[in-house]
């Protein structure tokens, strides 16, 4: 394409098993990026599975890119080893606001300029997605020239056969986004701010232009099994294919995005996990089951059950407290798994009100005291600091649940004559887009490092426990890129150049941190549409206010949220 570049990083990869791509020169070749190391790429099973829908289709060559280790030179595909501005499309595939800045290092390293507006048409097309991207794509705005936004499955090929003829770029207009659902072209609008420098809107530049964009929703996931196509030794989940059990989360927990963006919550039937399962023993006996909530599924222990009786090694993604069963723990302790995570949270019942985290102290201690019966003897438990309307009495409550946690473990362990350790994950509250929270403030940083230290310092010196927290510093880089607006863009071409502790050092982000923001205001995400009404987010921050939970989502046609229209 005429761009001048680097002698470039070769995609370091260990032994695979499985085979996804077609071939390099079949029409249209494709850069899949994920903007973070091979390992971190390679354990995410929306890469995985986005790679195989680019591959599956005609006329399609997709090979995987990935952030180079420690070499600053320009990556390289895995597949062919072609540098990224030999591709026609790169389409970029994130889950975190952490890696934002390495998709701008990635081009500029491929000598491809960042910016959208700096790059002409023997660039490549830049696109992304993933769940970062459609729960607020406006910080990478500027980057894009396009966004696909939701589940992808049933409009990823719609896209790529309108954009067939090159040079791609000029396919981009306001008739290609009223066509395709889920097609977010920044360059088809313009953000709005007030002389207080107060977001006020997206401006659009044609009448026709989409007022929003319909995040997309797979409405019968049977349809499209999502699988580990490519096993592999160099992940945090070794040798292991991974099996989606299910999409979204029912029990509504106010802090997180997957319980709205998700809706309305789907799972899979047994007999199509069963069948993954049995597909993927050729490659490898080691399955994780992964969902938001995979305890949930109603017909679970049935699928561990076929899973032991063929021999299979079974792990999770996630416990939930209250679904735990003797049955699920012998499961786990047949796989081999040594250590359960659980998440309680906050400490106090009315801290797990305001969060809807619909669980009780009962049924947390009742929950450790069934691992460890069952062998499991290692534990890893989260908790927030800094929730909304946390006072000091909530940090001392998980103090005191953490010690009630520990009697029960060393009660149990002693009757197994061995005993594991315990493990506390601290993690600051971030306000999220699409929930309940997404109007409120961050804690400041101050508030957060008085109580992750004072956690530190009140069980530190207990035997067989650890504790880890994440920085505030973090915590407010998270903060900004979650809520930003396209402003953003700059903080992050700043962090990919200089480091984030320089980048935030040079910019005051209390705007982005710690304003509250007005019920009616608009917001910089409000350009998407997730199909949750904004009335109703709001009633669930009025009854967090009034310390009250909400009952699970019914998963049938209501008309409570606004997703089943």
């Amino acid at each position: 394409m005429g761009i001048r570049r680097k002698k470039g990083a070769p995609c370091r990869r260990p032994l695979e098993k499985g085979q996804v791509f077609r071939g390099a020169g079949a029409g249209i070749n494709i850069a899949l990026v994920y903007p973070n190391t091979y390992r971190a790429g390679m354990s995410s099973l929306g890469f995985q599975k986005v790679f195989q829908l680019f591959n599956a289709l005609e006329g399609m060559a997709c090979e995987r890119v990935f952030l180079p280790g420690k070499s600053t030179g320009p990556a390289r595909s895995c597949e062919t080893d072609r540098a990224l501005g030999q591709f026609d499309i790169i389409a970029f595939s994130i889950s975190f606001e952490n890696d934002y800045s390495n998709v701008v290092t990635l081009l500029k390293n491929a000598g491809i300029p960042p910016r959208q507006n700096q790059r002409n048409l023997r660039h490549p097309l830049v696109m992304a997605g993933g769940v970062a991207c459609f729960l607020n794509p406006e910080p990478l705005a500027p980057f894009m020239d396009c966004f696909l936004l939701g589940e992808i499955e049933n409009t990823l090929h719609l896209f790529l056969n309108s954009i067939q003829a090159a040079p791609f770029k000029q396919n981009l207009t306001h008739e290609l986004a009223v066509e395709i659902p889920g097609l977010y072209i920044p360059s088809l609008y313009t953000p709005i701010y007030d002389e207080t420098l107060i977001f006020k809107g997206h401006e659009k530049h044609h009448p026709q232009t989409p007022d929003s964009i319909e995040v997309q929703h797979v409405a019968h996931l049977e349809n499209h099994q999502t699988v580990t196509g490519i096993i592999s030794s160099d992940t945090a989940f070794k040798n292991t294919c991974l099996i989606e059990t299910g999409r979204g989360c029912h029990h509504g927990c106010r802090f997180c995005s997957a319980g709205f963006i998700y809706r309305p919550p789907r799972l899979y039937p047994k007999e199509v996990i069963t069948r993954s399962m049995n597909e993927a023993s050729e490659l490898t006996n080691r399955m994780g089951l992964v969902s938001a909530a995979v305890s949930d599924h109603p017909q679970i222990n049935d699928i561990c059950t076929w899973g032991i009786e063929h021999a299979l090694n079974i792990s999770f993604s996630s416990l939930r407290l209250d679904a735990l069963t003797h049955e699920l723990v012998e499961t786990l302790m047949a796989s081999g798994v040594k250590t359960a995570t659980i998440a309680p949270e906050a400490g106090t019942q009315r801290m797990r009100n305001i969060i809807n985290k619909k669980i009780t102290r009962q049924d947390i201690l009742g929950a450790v005291k069934t691992l460890i019966q069952g062998g499991i003897l290692n534990l890893k438990l989260y908790f927030m600091v800094g929730l909304p309307f946390e006072t000091d009495e909530d940090i001392e409550g998980i103090i005191s649940l953490t010690l009630d946690i520990r009697n029960i473990f060393l009660e149990e362990s002693k009757k197994k004559k061995k005993i594991g350790t315990i493990t506390l994950s601290v993690n600051p509250f971030v306000p999220k887009p699409a929930t309940p929270f997404q109007w409120l403030p961050m804690a400041p940083a101050a508030v957060l490092k008085k109580r992750t230290n004072h956690l530190k310092n009140s069980l530190k010196k207990i035997p067989n426990m650890k504790i880890n927290c994440e920085s505030p510093r973090m915590a407010r880089i998270n903060g900004v890129l979650a809520r930003g607006d396209q402003r953003v863009a700059t903080l992050i071409e700043t962090a990919a150049q200089d480091g984030w502790s320089r980048a935030i050092s040079q910019k005051d982000l209390a705007h982005y941190l710690y304003r509250k923001i007005e019920i009616k205001a608009p917001l910089p995400w409000d350009i998407l549409d997730s199909g949750i009404k904004k009335s109703f987010l709001a009633r669930e921050l009025e009854r967090a206010k009034k310390e009250k939970s909400t009952p699970d989502c019914p998963m049938i046609d209501c008309k409570k949220c606004g997703i089943c229209r």
